[in-house]
């Protein structure tokens, strides 16, 4: 599909042995002043390798291996295994703007050449690079930090910036984008953070805030995790990552571990950080802070410039949310910005048809928006590239061998639509009007071992369709009524809630109040789907008050005479558990009614896409 925006996602089976990206990285002083006036280019990455790799009638492409010298003190060497891609038709007289791209976690540079062909076929220069730590790229494993993956990037803008026949926006400056997916969506904004040199970004499923992706807790209205306590560790995705991560140095024997390294392909300091995350069952403070230092929510107010941001419906690693998060940032810091909702992510690779080709142009939709994109923003060109939001819609038909353009809704800003109440009613059902409340205390306890299901993180595309579980017990349901006429949710879902424990909160993260919020569409059959196999884990503090929890984000339509089920389970087998024994109790008081808000979008509003220009 061109951009293999994870690089593991096809290579890795369920492996689960330890939690990945707690890393403790050193401060960022590269990141002194970066976008700054004092701003001064760091030297080109000195090229050690180059040899013909592919001629065709529109482009030539070279295998290049530079050496980066990156870290905190700008001092350790890294080899970056890399190809370029030139079009004939560049030269001095005629230079081209370049696309910087890079690889998601466990991939190389190969993963993009699909990418890169297109592009170079269509008047731009391409570099498609393995990050630091794959793909026969040298040095370890450094999770995007600015200082050894950014500055790395950078030091490759300053070599494009160096050539003759690419354009430049002023002398060393080359006029450059950036591309990728994941782990090489968020090095964009790494190097954004650091190098102004940067004109556009094109981040696709990435993060927002690492420590929230890897240990959520869902408390935040405004989306912003660093105002909230610690969450719950995500053991399945962080495991299967460590394990691909630990894989590389055999994979790759020119990927050689600098400085040494006692955690093969890490930094030693994240198998010191998984040790401590495992034993406490939470992220401590000092790994929280640690995750973010290479995250956008972080480094935000340094990253001013055009960006597309494309993000994943079916994806419980790096969900809708985290793209909102980006999106709102970069709204307050003025700058353009566009959001596209797709319907594949982490936890289904594979785009519907019509979405993604970098064959046909009448049959990938995703491929016009980015092409229209980067025409507008590097070669300056008079294009439209749409309107604001865009997001898949799965129930509205298509020609499936041409464009998806007709699946996908439209919006002028988010968010979208307007916010639908269903109360919840203490005899388990949710009801659209407060007066139809019932009080009541339903209560759950968790047990030992995980009792719910929801998915087998990566694979679940490739797996039999079985069906996510919650057990009577360890989980209680509020069920709506059967719908009159479709509705359409796009959008972060969200519940109030008013709690109790039987064993109350202390200081001790342990003893917080742990369980997972998650939405279900029952049909007309009566069978019960987790929409996206999607759960929303919350680690609760304070019970002294009402608690607002945010549920996934989600585009999804409840068919005619199907119902919104809302359950909150006490565990998750993709997730760590609770160390204490508990039972929690929510209090449903009709005198004060407590709600599930939709965002629903009527279907007068959803303009399709696909009404502009390609750039092409």
């Amino acid at each position: 599909m061109g951009i293999d925006v994870v690089g593991m996602g096809r290579r890795v089976t369920s492996v689960f042995v330890a939690l990945l990206l707690l890393a403790a990285l050193a401060p960022a002083q590269i990141a002194l002043a970066a976008r700054s006036a004092r701003f001064v280019a760091p030297p080109p990455a000195v090229v050690v390798a180059s040899s013909d790799a592919e001629v065709s009638r529109d482009f030539r492409a070279s295998l290049v291996t530079f050496t980066v010298r990156v870290g905190p003190t700008a001092s350790t060497p890294c080899d970056v295994a890399s190809e370029l891609f030139m079009p004939l038709s560049a030269s001095a007289r005629r230079p081209v703007p370049v696309i910087l791209t890079t690889n998601g976690f466990g991939g190389s540079y190969k993963d993009q050449l699909a990418f890169a062909r297109y592009f170079a076929g269509r008047g731009y220069a391409v570099l498609t690079y393995s990050g630091l730590g794959f793909g026969d790229s040298g040095c370890n494993i450094m999770l995007d930090a600015p200082e050894w993956d950014g500055l790395a990037a950078s030091q490759l803008i300053s070599h494009l910036g160096s050539r003759a026949d690419i354009a430049k926006d002023g002398s060393g400056d080359p006029r450059v984008g950036m591309i990728g997916g994941s782990y090489g969506g968020d090095v964009q904004f790494s190097t954004a953070s650091i190098d102004p040199r940067l004109d556009t970004l094109v981040p696709m499923i990435t993060w927002n805030d690492l420590a929230y992706s890897l240990g959520p807790n869902n408390t935040s209205v405004d989306l912003r995790w660093d105002r909230v306590g610690p969450g719950v560790p995500k053991l399945g995705w962080t495991s299967l990552f460590f394990a691909l991560g630990l894989s590389q140095p055999l994979q790759h024997l020119k990927t050689t571990p600098m400085p040494p390294s006692a955690c093969p392909g890490f930094d030693p300091r994240i198998c010191r950080s998984y040790a401590t995350s495992a034993g406490l069952g939470y992220l401590d403070q000092s790994t929280i802070d640690l995750l973010r230092h290479t995250s956008m929510t972080t480094f935000h107010s340094t990253v001013r410039l055009p960006v597309m941001l494309i993000q994943g419906q079916a994806d419980s690693l790096f969900g809708i949310s985290e793209a909102v998060a980006n999106y709102n940032l970069l709204r307050a810091n003025g700058s353009p910005v566009k959001l596209v909702l797709q319907s594949w992510g982490h936890s289904n690779l594979t785009p519907k048809p019509g979405e993604v080709s970098y064959e046909s142009t009448a049959k990938g939709y995703e491929t016009l928006l980015i092409q229209a994109w980067f025409a507008r923003y590097l070669k300056h060109e008079a294009v439209s590239t749409g309107p604001a939001v865009e997001y898949f819609r799965d129930w509205i038909p298509y020609n499936a061998n041409g464009s998806a353009a007709s699946a996908y809704g439209t919006g002028g800003s988010w968010p979208l639509g307007a916010p639908t109440s269903l109360y919840l009613s203490g005899d388990g059902r949710l009801v659209t009007d407060g007066s139809m409340v019932r009080p009541g205390t339903p209560s759950f306890a968790n047990p030992i071992v995980p009792a719910s299901y929801s998915e087998v993180p990566a694979e679940q595309g490739s797996l039999p369709d079985v069906p996510s579980t919650d057990l009577i017990g360890s989980s209680i349901a509020f069920d709506g009524t059967p719908l009159a006429a479709p509705i359409d949710v796009v959008g972060v879902p969200s519940v109030r809630l008013r709690l109790s424990a039987s064993t109350p909160p202390g200081s001790d993260p342990t003893t917080h109040a742990l369980f997972f919020a998650k939405l279900y569409d029952v049909g007309t059959n009566g069978r019960a789907t987790l929409i996206q196999r999607l759960v929303s884990p919350v680690r609760v503090a304070d019970m002294s008050k009402p608690v607002v929890v945010t549920l996934p984000g989600i585009v999804h339509r409840f068919g005619a005479g199907h119902r919104v089920r809302l359950v909150l389970s006490a565990t998750d087998d993709g997730y760590a558990g609770s160390r204490v024994p508990n039972v929690l109790t929510v209090t449903v008081d009709p005198a004060n009614p407590t709600a599930l808000s939709l965002p629903v979008v009527a279907p007068s509003e959803q303009s399709s896409g696909g009404r502009r220009a390609t750039g092409a």
